[in-house]
């Protein structure tokens, strides 16, 4: 027969939290895209008022 573990209070949660994922999967590239976006316009402005 299987022994089940009864003391449970010695074990942590080690799972990451729900906001760390969410950073991490959606608003960090969100951010690196609307960044590469911003510099995009930049430059397109600039060269612009180079003309």
């Amino acid at each position: 027969m299987q022994k089940y573990i009864d003391n449970l209070d010695d074990f942590e949660d080690d799972s990451r939290s729900r906001l760390l994922e969410v950073t991490e999967r959606w608003l960090m590239p969100a951010v690196i895209f609307v960044a590469g976006v911003i510099i995009i316009l930049a430059v397109c402005a600039r060269l612009e008022a180079l003309r």
